[in-house]
């Protein structure tokens, strides 16, 4: 004989049993022997509820079974709830802690250990602590710990900046590098470091004004990693110092690795196991003045730069502003802004407060989904069918939400007829297919623009893009070098390139990949790839690459160019080179009368 099944109350239900502690945290939090004690425990009470339910009645219990069998219910929500159990002190701390539901808090479990069900707390199962309340906290919440992993990438890419720098720059930085034994030269490099000279035989500008503006850069990279300093503005307490004096001792051990580490100036042009003639000194280019100017100028250096940021900058940007505004009150801090562009923000950039652009590039006003990353737009709600017909887009529609009066509506795809954008790329070795001048190195700088021609297909997108090129810089062997420091010389110019088309295909897609074709002119300042050479030098290239959309409006590029310079015969030589160009690009899309 079956019996119907009757939703019980267990035992803990009544109002003068406490609830478990226990009942209120996440699993997950235990170690494995509590777990396993939790569960068994749980099984026990249970399997109590269970055997009352299931007994015969024979078997069953007086007091259960005097209570008549109530019919089976139509819906589970004709059930009253079950009446609530006070909390206890410590039960009230932990559920305003712990959202987690997993247990019932029905269940009578033996209470825990406050001591170490506190102790959880405090590891992390409490409340995330505000980034602006981590210079006083004392708890060590993981979020106000030292960002190590970012800290470490920034200050690597520095670090071969640095190294890139010195070996563009300086001819005998490569030689000296790629000759010889480099682990015995790295070593030796160490060991002659002439510890008991306080001058370097450099500039006064380099050792005093470089290093320590070298040294700040190093303080600010700490400083926007350490959520204990990062929001802190410039005061007279212990936790503005406190966060100065940690920036300090990261920058002193970054300017000892500059100078001796292997990827340093020891390592990358073994500065310090030769000696050469400079300006009438025979040096090795070693002191004590690099390794104190560094961090202790760029100690005062930040501290200048703190208080320029506190009493005048955050003024400026208490209003928005075009970039070119900011950019050039980003002059008053160059240590800061230098930092934030190795962590890829802004030059202006602040984490104590917003710095807000009022420009082309920044984001155009309108609804919250026009901001967001593509393919993470809100379900459309309250929309209208609305024309998305324009000059380019004959007959198009699209769904577009009702708008505020005088909200330009949203283009329904992604990028748009107008783009703006800028590149940058690098050729460090050169290609011989129409050209034959060798080791030249090449870096363009161009200004962009293209404009759809086709808006209307969505299998490829053909657009006419003309380029200006805002500087290109040469570097070649020298025609008549002076002495053994001027093997190479370089050149700058500048031209346009107003042929130009690009093609990008699967053109609703967030990734594109395109091909492109630009031809132009630049003009240097001297003559270039031979003494009977031009100035002049007419452009053509050829290239591919993947477009990267961030948000609807907003891409990235990474591309390859096969760029062609020649004069044309209009001088009495004319080598021509050919340049393998790597570059990164970025864009901006802007449509008439739409967002």
């Amino acid at each position: 004989m079956k019996f119907p099944v009757q939703r019980q109350l267990l035992p803990s239900h009544d109002a003068s049993a406490p609830v478990s502690a226990l009942a209120s945290l996440r699993p997950s939090r235990f170690q494995g022997r509590r777990m396993l004690g939790v569960m068994l425990l749980g099984l026990l009470a249970l399997s109590r509820c269970g055997l009352a339910q299931s007994a015969t009645p024979d078997h069953a219990d007086p007091a259960v079974a005097a209570v008549p069998a109530p019919a089976p219910l139509e819906t589970p929500a004709d059930l009253p709830d079950a009446p609530d159990a006070p909390l206890s002190t410590l039960d009230r701390a932990l559920s305003a802690t712990s959202p987690s539901e997993s247990f019932s808090s029905s269940l009578d479990f033996i209470p825990a250990d406050p001591a170490h069900a506190m102790a959880f707390i405090h590891k992390g199962a409490g409340p995330t602590v505000p980034l602006n309340q981590c210079p006083t906290d004392e708890t060590r919440a993981r979020e106000c710990r030292i960002h190590w992993h970012q800290l470490i990438i920034e200050a690597s890419i520095y670090n071969a900046f640095q190294d890139m720098g010195n070996l563009y720059t300086g001819y005998w930085y490569r030689w000296e590098t790629t000759h010889g034994k480099w682990w015995d030269r790295y070593v030796d490099s160490v060991q002659r470091w002439r510890w008991d000279h306080w001058g370097d035989d450099n500039p006064v500008l380099d050792d005093y004004v470089g290093h320590s503006m070298m040294g700040s850069i190093t303080n600010y990279m700490w400083i926007q990693n350490d959520p204990k300093g990062m929001t802190v503005e410039q005061a007279n307490d212990w936790i503005y110092w406190r966060s100065r004096l940690r920036a300090l001792a990261f920058s002193t051990a970054f300017s000892f690795w500059w100078k001796m580490g292997p990827t340093g100036e020891a390592g990358i042009g073994h500065n310090g196991d030769h000696y050469f003639p400079d300006k009438g000194v025979i040096t090795n280019e070693t002191g004590w003045v690099e390794l104190v100017t560094t961090p202790l100028g760029g100690l005062g250096w930040t501290i200048g730069e703190d208080a320029l940021d506190k009493h005048l900058f955050r003024k400026i940007a208490a209003k928005p502003h075009r970039p070119v505004t900011l950019l050039l009150a980003s002059f008053l801090t160059p240590s800061r802004a230098t930092a934030n562009i190795f962590r890829f923000r802004p030059p202006w950039y602040r984490d104590a407060y917003q710095v807000k652009a009022n420009t082309f590039w920044s984001d155009p006003a309108g609804p919250e989904q026009a901001n967001q990353p593509v393919g993470d737009d809100p379900p459309v709600s309250g929309t209208d069918i609305a024309s998305a017909a324009d000059a380019s887009a004959p007959g198009s529609s699209a769904i577009s939400p009702r708008r505020q009066p005088g909200e330009k509506p949203e283009w329904p795809r992604i990028g748009g007829v107008h783009e703006f954008g800028a590149w940058w790329g690098l050729s460090l070795m050169t290609g011989h297919v129409w050209g034959y001048a060798p080791d030249v190195k090449y870096m363009p700088i161009d200004v962009n623009y293209s404009y759809l021609l086709n808006p209307n297909s969505h299998r490829w997108a053909f657009r006419y893009a003309p380029e200006v090129t805002a500087l290109a810089m040469l570097d070649e062997k020298a025609f008549t070098p002076k002495d053994r420091y001027t093997q190479r010389q370089r050149s700058y110019g500048a031209g346009v390139s107003p042929v130009g088309f690009r093609t990008n295909f699967f053109p609703d897609a967030r990734v594109q990949p395109y091909v492109s074709g630009v031809g132009g002119f630049i003009y240097f300042n001297q003559r270039v790839l031979s003494p009977q050479g031009s100035q002049f030098m007419y452009t053509i290239d050829f290239g591919t690459g993947l477009q990267f959309f961030r948000k609807k409006r907003q891409a990235w590029s990474l591309g390859y160019r096969y760029q062609h310079l020649s004069n044309a015969n209009i001088s009495h030589h004319n080598p021509g080179t050919d340049a393998n160009t790597f570059y990164v690009a970025v864009s901006r899309f802007r449509i008439k009368g739409y967002r």
